[in-house]
């Protein structure tokens, strides 16, 4: 039981990309838990990921995930700070997250049909539209 708790809680910071990561970091209510673990579940379904998919699957996003944070701690980011990066930083930025992305879509690939792909890069579209709308409305 606790097992498979942890891998929720794995694919639903996978998934759900920095946001969720940065909720693991602080104290987070029981309902945005909730929701969470809602999506990371409805992914998972949109996926249809079989139980050895699954397991191949989850060290690949994991990895990803743990260099995207990486990347993001070298140019600054991190519990709280939010730095002020020029022009050339945020192309380093972008340049180092794309590598990343393409590194991850091409393990993927190697698990997954080219249904399950498609079903993955419309996940992560439309999580980089929800982030994007969300910068937005801090502004």
């Amino acid at each position: 039981m606790l097992k498979s708790k942890l891998a929720l809680v794995a694919f639903i910071l996978i998934f759900m990309g920095p946001a969720a990561t940065h909720a693991a970091d602080r104290q987070i209510d029981d309902a945005t838990l909730e929701a969470l673990m809602e999506r990371a579940e409805e992914n998972k379904a949109r996926l249809g990921l079989s139980a050895e998919q699954e397991a191949k699957v989850e060290p690949i996003l994991e990895s990803a995930r743990d260099k995207r944070l990486a990347i993001l701690e070298r140019h600054g980011f991190g519990r709280g700070n939010k730095p002020s990066l020029s022009l050339r930083e945020k192309l380093s930025l972008a340049k180092e997250m794309k590598a990343v992305r393409q590194d991850t879509e091409a393990a993927l690939s190697r698990h997954l049909s080219d249904s399950q792909m498609k079903v993955y890069k419309d996940i992560q579209d439309e999580r980089r539209e929800q982030l994007k709308k969300y910068i937005k409305s801090r502004k």
